[in-house]
């Protein structure tokens, strides 16, 4: 019988400690990086057994055998050779429909869509978190996320930490916004006004668009009225990567999607929730790069006078 509940490693404890370096693991990706939404498949299926877990090891048993059960209450079960399974993903989800209230179907379709995609990425050819835009999948983990570790007994500060904590709380407004979704709205409208220009207008406003549109003002992204090349403008999310190459010093910066403004239509977008409505809210990186003298703000001059005024006669 074992008596440390604690180090079973189908408890919460573990399983949480485990969902923690997953997440930390997803947090060091920039959100354009496929890696971020593997790692982020492999939190979510840790904390759906956690969270059981916090109500017994056992709902993680796989329960075709009931040694697994004996196992999960801290009974070595007497079998030879005896290997302890834990229930498939897809079931442990659907008892986490059954067991938590706040876990809502739409909950449940996401999270084994998501999970589904890990397993692609893990026994096939296939690539499915490459390309994928993180409005499409972003708030709504976030929101599977906050219902799993509130039934732990945990926040998200816990899971993820403070400053992303902040950001994943943007994100999960963001979704339940549902005013947000007007700016549909408003985007037909200026796609009537465009359609009445003529062909020469359009190409135009476009070319000018384009012209003036430099990704050092924004990220550049196509506007959903005309079609020209527009840009979105961000505020900082998390701190910075900062990589050292032959080239200097290069810093990454996530940018949370802020406003959005087309030169060539006139769309003008302002709201994170109303981005991520009309899927314009993905989350992008800012790139920079410096020399070593820029990146640490050195003077040479002074560096140059420090040593010719050096004294090297000390006793």
């Amino acid at each position: 019988m074992s008596t440390n509940r604690t180090a079973h490693e189908w408890s919460k404890e573990t399983l949480f400690i485990k969902a923690q370096r997953y997440a930390e693991t997803m947090l060091e990706k920039d959100h354009t990086d496929w890696e971020f939404g593997f790692w982020s498949a492999l939190t979510l299926e840790i904390l759906v057994r956690a969270s059981l877990a916090n109500i017994s090891p056992a709902l993680v048993a796989d329960g075709k055998d009931w040694n697994n059960i004996l196992y999960a209450i801290g009974t070595d079960p007497n079998q030879p050779k005896f290997n302890p399974k834990s229930a498939d993903i897809s079931e442990l989800l659907k008892r986490s429909e059954n067991v938590f209230p706040n876990f809502t179907r739409e909950m449940l379709n996401f999270s084994v869509s998501h999970i589904n995609k890990r397993n692609s990425e893990l026994h096939s050819g296939a690539v499915p978190f490459e390309g994928i835009g993180s409005s499409s999948w972003l708030p709504i983990f976030y929101s599977v996320c906050k219902v799993l570790v509130t039934e732990i007994g945990e926040s998200l500060e816990t899971l993820l930490g403070i400053e992303i904590a902040k950001e994943a709380e943007a994100h999960i407004v963001a979704l339940g916004d549902e005013s947000a979704k007007s700016v549909k709205g408003t985007i037909n409208a200026h796609k009537t006004i465009w359609n009445e220009k003529t062909t020469e207008e359009k190409k135009k406003l476009s070319k000018q668009a384009e012209t003036l549109s430099t990704r050092h003002h924004g990220h550049r992204v196509n506007c959903p009225s005309c079609n020209s090349v527009a840009l979105v403008h961000g505020s900082s999310s998390g701190a910075p990567k900062t990589t050292v190459d032959e080239d200097g010093i290069i810093e990454k910066q996530t940018m949370l999607p802020a406003n959005f403004e087309c030169i060539a239509c006139g769309l003008k977008i302002a709201g994170y929730s109303k981005l991520v409505a009309c899927g314009l809210g993905d989350t992008y990186v800012s790139t920079s790069q410096y020399d070593a003298v820029e990146y640490f703000e050195i003077d040479i001059e002074e560096e140059i006078r420090g040593m010719m005024y050096e004294d090297n006669n000390e006793p």
